[in-house]
């Protein structure tokens, strides 16, 4: 796991009590795959235009899926040269035929993977404007510690 999400994950961690679900519904039971989908998903993909809070009224990728985002995660691991064992891992498939025999996935493989995405994710939070960077700062510090500084404060 990167550095930046480890240090977010230890802290939702400390903060439940052992045995509880970290990620709940909001009556504190757990979440749903269509309801998670309907209620945060769906709204930040396509905006929620009624919301009081302006910047939850604008679409971020309008009509997105879930399927899309795998799509593009693996598109992501070829173009980054990750061999087919590997990008078929990632999302939880096998390797059809005698390569599922004869091709695993090795730890560099994994660790290529890793720094890849982690290229990917600092490479998302560099493009950002300065506004931009600050208001992700804002919402979660843990993810934006090691990437952003605001000289302007």
């Amino acid at each position: 796991m990167p550095g930046f999400l480890n240090a977010l994950y230890v802290d939702l961690l400390a903060a439940v009590a052992p045995g509880r679900t970290v990620f709940t519904g909001p009556p504190g039971g757990r979440l749903r795959r269509g309801a998670f989908r309907a209620r945060f998903w769906r709204p930040a993909w396509d905006g929620q235009p009624q919301s009081q809070e302006a910047w939850l009224r604008a679409p971020i990728l309008p009509g997105f899926t879930f399927n899309e985002g795998r799509h593009i995660h693996r598109t992501w691991l070829a173009d980054d040269g990750i061999p087919e064992v590997g990008r078929a891992a990632r999302l939880g498939h096998r390797m059809p035929g005698m390569a599922n025999v004869y091709e695993h996935v090795t730890a560099d493989t994994k660790a290529r993977i890793l720094d890849v995405l982690t290229r990917r994710w600092r490479d998302s939070i560099t493009s950002l404007d300065h506004t931009e960077q600050r208001e992700l700062a804002s919402f979660v510090p843990e993810l934006t510690r090691e990437h952003y500084r605001d000289d302007a404060a």
